[in-house]
């Protein structure tokens, strides 16, 4: 072992054993600011803002990765424009923060996202929502995320405050958002299913399965990290 690498690791295992503070930042840099104290037994459970809030859009790769996962889908499948061409990583690219060094000769990403990159990710996160209901309607036996929901003759969903129901839309904000979603929330989207069969919509199902999907994958909750 190095004597170098010999002394840092002895140091770093003093600061350790002795609660070494925390260094201060260097002159110029941002203080990431300070955790709030755990707020031990008999706190009402509530959990503070966090003083570190640094929220950081998703770069093409990231979204197909966290949009593919969410809706268990293979990445190739996430959106193909023309049914040929990714669109996160091809099309859109750059609209999504990416670079494109051989055909335009952008090496660096946009310093902000463009008045296109909203369009793009809804663009996406319909694309792989009609992909996975699509799946999930024609394998019943294979369903990933809408499992036991069932449609009446008119395409309707039979038992919108059933069980089936509000267990898609757990699993949507699970999956796609890592928590359980609020009372709310459930409410919302349950409600949605009244407004889309208003429409005169002749697949009111469906689009039910479709539009709940995309509230949830096209969230800033989902597109933010």
């Amino acid at each position: 072992m190095r004597p170098d690498f010999l002394r840092v690791l002895l140091l770093s295992s003093a600061c350790v054993l002795s609660a070494c503070p925390a260094p201060s930042p260097a002159p110029g840099e941002p203080d990431a600011g300070t955790p709030p104290a755990d707020a031990g037994p008999g706190s009402s459970g509530e959990v503070a803002p966090s003083s570190r809030n640094n929220l950081r859009f998703k770069n093409p790769e990231q979204l197909t990765a966290h949009f593919a996962s969410a809706l268990s889908l293979p990445p190739e499948q996430v959106c193909n424009e023309l049914g040929l061409y990714p669109c996160t990583t091809y099309v859109h690219n750059v609209a999504l923060g990416g670079v494109e060094p051989y055909g335009v000769g952008l090496y660096e990403p946009l310093s902000s996202t463009g008045v296109t990159t909203p369009i793009v990710i809804d663009r996406v996160a319909l694309a792989a929502c009609i992909r996975r209901v699509s799946l999930d309607i024609a394998t019943p036996g294979e369903t990933s995320v809408f499992k036991g929901i069932e449609l009446d003759a008119q395409g309707r969903l039979a038992h919108r405050e059933g069980a089936p129901v509000r267990d898609a839309i757990t699993s949507l904000y699970q999956r796609a958002l890592l928590r359980d979603p609020k009372e709310a929330e459930v409410n919302t989207l349950s409600q949605l299913a009244t407004e889309i069969e208003s429409k005169g919509s002749q697949t009111p199902g469906r689009d039910w399965m479709i539009a709940s999907c995309f509230a949830v994958l096209s969230s800033a909750e989902s597109v933010f990290f």
